[in-house]
């Protein structure tokens, strides 16, 4: 995967969008970037550490500091629109929920158990993301699911 040509003159001046079509104009960035662009950019309005903003601040060659603005605006692969985290959120939970709440059971139980998941484990997977979903997708119960089953008890 090639990265952005950042001694590109000017390039630390353009917003996140607009770096992302120097960099797509390169077809083999293009393919993987149609299918993930959306989801980063409904995301810029957290910083790289994870801390809330309303807009860039980004470092200069010359040492200056400018600001830019967020462009949280994006369509995500299956060609919805959506516009930053509260609409993302919106439609993970409306379009997507059941996939999401596998995928972050998946997550949570492949870093409680400290091993890859295995085929045998999909029975406790299923039981886990049923038991999420049902309560609301509420964190705190899930870790508590988890610590209480037995794929756990028995890692």
């Amino acid at each position: 995967m090639p990265e952005l040509e950042t001694a590109e003159p000017g390039l630390a001046k353009l917003s996140i969008r607009e770096q992302l079509k120097l960099h797509n104009n390169d077809r083999a960035c293009s393919d993987c970037h149609r299918g993930i662009d959306g989801w980063g950019l409904a995301m810029d309005e957290y910083d790289a550490l994870g801390q809330w903003r309303t807009e860039i601040t980004r470092k200069l060659p010359d040492g200056k500091l400018i600001k830019l603005p967020l462009e949280t605006l994006a369509k995500l692969p299956d060609g919805r629109e959506i516009d930053g985290m509260e609409s993302l959120k919106d439609y993970l939970l409306s379009e997507r929920r059941e996939q999401f709440a596998r995928a972050f059971v998946v997550k949570l139980l492949t870093y409680a158990l400290g091993r890859s998941l295995e085929f045998s484990d999909e029975k406790h997977i299923d039981a886990l993301t049923h038991r999420f979903a049902d309560d609301k997708m509420r964190v705190q119960s899930l870790v508590q699911y988890i610590v209480k089953s037995e794929v756990f008890s028995t890692k």
